[in-house]
């Protein structure tokens, strides 16, 4: 499997992040879907075969704490990236509980150790193909 083999939704509010990361990880060949807040994002989980969520914790609406509830009973094995423009406190984290939390960024984020949380996460290397499994062919 390949990175253009892989979906990755962004729920991101701000439009010049949104920019960013659809260029940059389109570039890296990942499909890239982009949500406002958490009833779109919720749409699309249900529509389209996503891989990992990156979601910013603050959204208007239906917030990332709340969107992390439903995801516990629906989609409890989706690997979610959290981005965060301040320290999460313990009161989320105890919310993150149970949901598969692979990493929390605090913005601002910096792009290039955001891919490469994305291809660890994913198992990707750099030229976007997943490693061969030992005793494999070439």
């Amino acid at each position: 499997m390949k990175s253009s083999d892989l979906t990755i939704l962004f729920m991101e509010d701000d439009l010049k992040l949104q920019k960013i990361y659809g260029e940059n990880f389109s570039r890296e060949g990942y499909q890239v879907i982009m949500a406002e807040h958490g009833v779109g994002a919720l749409a699309d989980l249900k529509g389209e075969k996503i891989d990992l969520l990156v979601a910013d914790l603050s959204m208007p609406g239906m917030n990332t704490i709340e969107l992390l509830k439903i995801l516990k009973k629906e989609h409890s094995q989706l690997p979610v990236i959290v981005v965060a423009g301040h320290a999460i406190n313990l009161n989320e984290k105890s919310i993150l509980a149970g949901v598969d939390i692979k990493a929390f960024f605090t913005k601002p984020v910096v792009v290039s150790e955001l891919a490469e949380k994305l291809r660890q996460v994913l198992k990707v290397d750099h030229a976007g193909r997943h490693p061969k499994p030992a005793g494999s062919p070439p």
